[in-house]
């Protein structure tokens, strides 16, 4: 398997909700099958080809929270195509349904586990911090999964906390039975990153979309793509919801699953 990881988190501020905090720090990863994993490599870079012949937009790769909000390059496309970039990523995951795993740290999660802090330093993951921490703990979760299975694992990281080709999650995987290299690399190097990039995006945007008062048609668009997408992933809680438009979705709704989802957890 070809695990791809990309880190995620919105602005540093408090929010609404009871549950959801401003300084989260998120990192998701997505599993690819190897036999997936060259013609996955050669349809990202085609379509990032096919994009820049009819748009003119030269990038090196798709970065979705510039192509959502029309950073250059991206300010080239016509209205609404960068929306559309969007919903084609949203029929390739769907078609595919390939694994997620999702790690967000906060205050409240060493809370709920009667954690106070986390010191120390391992290579490069500084377990203060809550960024370097939740990538640890994904890699934790990730070898957790697969360690009583067959799998060769090679893992992709985004650059940054590391860089690229530095090794990475030695330490967690030392006892791993089976083969494991892991390494960070640039996005634009590494395309399955690109996916990665997709999905995290999709989890933080409609994290915050769902805290926000007044949503535009554009905001409960999103919500409904982020439903259609239905990732296949065992960290996010899924509730049916008598909701009619997005519109009348409010954050006591939204806090309201998070208290029954806490409540079945024993939190």
């Amino acid at each position: 398997m070809h695990i791809a990881i990309d880190d995620t988190y919105g602005p540093n501020a408090s929010t609404n909700s009871k549950f959801v905090t401003g300084n989260r720090r998120t990192n998701v990863g997505i599993v690819f099958p190897d036999d997936e994993v060259d013609y996955i490599r050669d349809q990202i870079k085609d379509c990032l080809r096919f994009i820049k012949e009819e748009f003119s937009v030269e990038s090196e790769e798709f970065h979705f929270v510039e192509i959502y909000n029309r950073k250059s390059p991206w300010d080239k496309l016509p209205d609404h195509a960068n929306l559309g970039v969007l919903e084609a990523f949203a029929e390739i995951y769907t078609k595919y349904k390939w694994k997620v795993f999702i790690q967000t740290i906060d205050d409240r999660t060493l809370r709920d586990h009667g954690i106070v802090t986390v010191k120390g330093k391992v290579n490069q993951f500084h377990l203060e911090k809550p960024s370097d921490l939740s990538l640890f703990w994904l890699l934790i979760k990730i070898k957790k999964f697969y360690f009583k299975t067959n799998e060769k694992l090679t893992v992709f990281v985004d650059e940054g906390l590391g860089k690229p080709n530095a090794d990475v999650g030695n330490e967690v995987f030392h006892d791993y039975p089976n083969e494991y290299l892991g390494k960070f690399q640039s996005s634009s190097h590494e395309p399955l990153l690109q996916l990665a990039d997709f999905i995290a995006f999709i989890v933080n945007r409609s994290t915050h979309l769902y805290m926000k008062e007044n949503r535009t048609d554009t905001d409960n668009w999103f919500l409904e793509l982020f439903n259609y997408i239905d990732i296949n992933t065992d960290d996010l809680a899924k509730s049916t919801v008598d909701v009619v438009d997005y519109r009348n979705f409010t954050i006591s709704d939204f806090d309201e699953l998070h208290t029954e989802d806490r409540r079945t957890k024993g939190l």
